[in-house]
């Protein structure tokens, strides 16, 4: 029977473990190492996620793999999961540290242009695409990764407080042209932001509809005033504060 690309890589992955095993058998501290690589119900060599594939599983330093090429992996880590970033080719991983806590990397691919991608807080990061648009919110909940608006190119600007945490998209952008006291026509571009709230503990988000902030600059910065309260600014200089009890009381 002919053997498919993943059953290939299946068998190769476990030669390399048994050549591994053989090794650490003739080592001095043979039998105690051999001991912590058996398998078991944690650790069952090759995990298959998708078109992905974590070898070994649960272990510290483990790989992942894609097309059988593999794409990252770090002696203090152990990787848990993966995702593609929507409308790219770079790649999110969930590991867990030498300290047990979790976090995200990024698998940059070069072809993907101008990357970004940093922790927000322990549980949110932010993914910036300047090549390609792209701007997305990724997030740790139950031990998982969640892109957020993964299907939109614009959701940033996530602020976070104890509780809660507010980003943006823009839902909207057009030429606006007006006429100065002076007589002057401009045309300026004039983008529409849409706030999304996210409570800690409870999985998604709500989105604000009835509350539309425009301005010329395609960027806004929110700020926590308090647990309740979120501000802006405006390029104009005016600055905005909404109390988020207001449009979201259940979240409150």
């Amino acid at each position: 029977m002919r053997q498919t690309p993943a059953q290939r890589l299946d068998i190769k992955l476990n030669i390399l473990l048994l050549c591994l095993a053989a090794l650490l058998i003739l080592s001095p501290v043979g039998a105690l190492a051999v001991e912590s690589m058996s398998r078991d119900a944690e650790h069952r060599g090759v995990i298959e996620l998708g078109p992905y594939q974590i070898f070994p599983e649960n272990r510290m330093g483990n790989g992942i793999y894609l097309a059988k090429k593999l794409l990252d992996s770090h002696p203090q880590r152990v990787i848990l999961k993966i995702v593609s970033v929507e409308n790219t080719k770079s790649h999110v991983y969930l590991y867990r540290g030498q300290n047990g806590v979790l976090g995200l990397d990024i698998v940059k691919i070069k072809t993907d242009g101008d990357v970004r991608f940093w922790q927000v807080d322990p549980e949110f990061y932010q993914y910036s695409n300047r090549t390609m648009g792209i701007l997305r919110v990724f997030r740790i909940f139950n031990g998982d990764i969640k892109p957020i608006l993964s299907f939109l190119r614009t959701g940033t600007g996530i602020a976070t407080s104890a509780k809660h945490a507010v980003f943006y998209h823009v839902s909207n952008s057009k030429d606006v042209t007006h006429t100065t006291e002076s007589g002057q026509t401009i045309t300026q571009r004039v983008y529409t932001f849409r706030l999304h709230v996210i409570k800690r503990g409870v999985e998604g988000f709500t989105s604000i509809f009835n509350l539309p902030i425009k301005d010329v600059n395609y960027r806004l910065k929110l700020v926590w005033e308090d647990e309740y309260t979120i501000s802006y600014k405006l390029s104009n200089g005016k600055k905005f504060k909404v109390d988020l009890r207001k449009y979201l009381p259940k979240l409150f």
